[in-house]
């Protein structure tokens, strides 16, 4: 296979890691326009490595796309891994040129171009896409699916929290905090972009719900060097036939140490999943269950890279639950979130 990498940042690197051990005799390109820029060789915790990126990995650079194909070079898939503020137009592209996508989260930072990639989707329709929320192949997030789904252990459900804080200082040890995406507006940073996994599962887990109400708010609260939200709380009210259920969202950029959590509260009972320590706990007629998840971070990072490579070559589609369609979907619901910051 030819593949091409868009960024070589830290999630970059850690999908052509995982692709060149999936895909060992495959040949890696890259488009990168600045050769003089150094571009820090990574491991899988984000620690500096010695060595030359290129040589490691055996990327051929290029300035373009189209210079790409000018050497005769047809690409079989893409990796779109550049700030999120790049994302829709690089997307755009790729698909004129006929190439499958895999889009890291999240889709873009703006409306701008969504309703031309839409159609362009739709033209594009033998083309495979997909969206790079790794969560969703999280062991934890797929039995919390099934029990709001099928079964709960805990009763009717009444209500849910959904709860994401962690400094943006320790996102990226080897950089600056202040030059990445992830603080800077223009290049789609904050935390409801940032942290979109959250905003993704929670429309995935309550997609049989209907949101009736909401109430949401977003500000920059801390001493933080960043000019956009590092603070997100929202309150949502679904309902599902005549069943209803309240549901927050709590995000920041600021806590130590990070916490991750999904909080379901049931008639009967209630559960705790952290998504840092692996584990769900279920409480019950006075009695505790711990059900323990035992894998590394690298392992749904790799599912998700083998699932999105098996669709390529057996050129089956992905689901509008996974691919771009779903992109576009949590993108739109996420960008009206941001509409209301408090100054």
């Amino acid at each position: 296979m030819n593949i091409l990498i868009l960024g070589l940042g830290s999630i970059g690197q850690r999908h052509l890691r995982n692709l060149k051990l999936i895909e060992p005799k495959s040949n890696f390109y890259a488009i990168k326009s600045n050769r003089k820029k150094n571009t820090p060789l990574l491991n899988n915790f984000n620690q500096v490595l010695k060595g030359d990126i290129k040589k490691k990995y055996s990327l051929s650079y290029f300035n373009s796309i189209a210079e790409i194909y000018r050497n005769n070079i047809n690409i079989d898939c893409a990796f779109v891994c550049t700030p999120s503020s790049k994302h829709i137009s690089q997307v755009i592209e790729l698909l004129k040129y006929n190439i499958h996508c895999f889009v890291e989260k999240p889709l873009g930072s703006s409306s701008k171009k969504l309703s031309e990639l839409e159609n362009l989707l739709k033209k594009k329709d033998k083309l495979i896409t997909m969206m790079g929320y790794q969560l969703r192949f999280n062991p934890l997030l797929i039995y919390l699916n099934k029990i709001i789904k099928k079964k709960s252990p805990i009763g009717k459900l009444i209500s849910a929290n959904i709860h994401h804080g962690e400094n943006i200082k320790d996102f990226h040890p080897y950089e600056d905090y202040r030059v990445s995406y992830a603080a800077n507006k223009k290049l789609g940073g904050g935390v409801i972009l940032t942290q979109i996994h959250e905003i993704d599962y929670f429309l995935y887990l309550f997609s049989e719900y209907k949101i009736i109400n909401t109430t949401y708010i977003s500000s920059k609260i801390s001493d933080l060097d960043i000019d956009v939200e590092d603070v997100f709380f929202s309150n949502f009210l679904l309902k599902k036939n005549k069943n209803k259920i309240s549901c927050s969202i709590n995000l920041n950029y600021f806590e130590r140490p990070k916490k991750r959590k999904f909080h379901l509260i049931g008639k009967s009972g209630s559960l705790v999943a952290c998504f840092n320590t692996q584990k769900i706990r279920i409480f019950k007629n006075g009695e505790e269950k711990i059900i323990n998840f035992n894998f590394k971070k690298n392992d749904i990072f790799i599912k998700e890279i083998k699932y999105f490579i098996s669709k390529v070559k057996s050129k089956k589609m992905i689901s509008k639950n996974l691919n771009l369609y779903n992109g576009i979907k949590t993108l739109r619901f996420a960008l009206k979130l941001k509409n209301r910051f408090i100054k």
